[in-house]
């Protein structure tokens, strides 16, 4: 298929420095401003958050694999020449998206932290309205029906 457009998603933020931005502000709340524990902690609760944050950061790597295996910038920004549908795009149209929220969730549970839950919600809304539907007008403009069909097919998030 060829282009129709020479421009990526018109996004307003980049999602690492959203991630990053997030992490930072969470710790220094946390440490220097004021504790919020989330729950009472715990081993398990630790564990938990750990292994939310390794399953992350597998789906990141993973995914992120498919795009330069593929010849694909992952940028938001940049220009895409296909529409991926199997692996992580088969359970969510936002992958990396997912495993951001997904790594803040489990500092949150790892550090007993309210913050970095915070951070989450505050997070997925921004991702949500200033990089997800600027993407997926992009999207819809370059790749029409086929973008349309698997977007009824596999849900946003999750």
């Amino acid at each position: 298929m060829g282009r129709k457009n020479l421009n990526g998603a018109k996004t307003w933020l980049f999602p690492p420095y959203l991630l990053i931005i997030s992490l930072l502000t969470s710790c220094i709340l946390e440490v220097f401003i004021q504790p919020t524990p989330l729950l009472s902690g715990g081993h398990f609760q630790l564990l938990l958050g750990l292994l939310i944050i390794a399953l992350a950061l597998i789906t990141v790597f993973y995914t992120l694999k498919i795009f330069l295996s593929n010849e694909e910038n992952p940028h938001p920004k940049s220009v895409q020449n296909q529409i991926f549908v199997g692996a992580t795009f088969k359970y969510s149209r936002n992958p990396v998206y997912l495993a951001m929220i997904m790594i803040l969730v489990g500092c949150s549970l790892a550090f007993n932290s309210q913050w970095y839950m915070i951070a989450a919600l505050i997070a997925f809304v921004l991702l949500h309205y200033g990089v997800i539907i600027p993407e997926e007008k992009y999207l819809e403009k370059e790749f029409g029906k086929v973008y349309l069909d698997y977007k009824k097919s596999v849900r946003r998030w999750l």
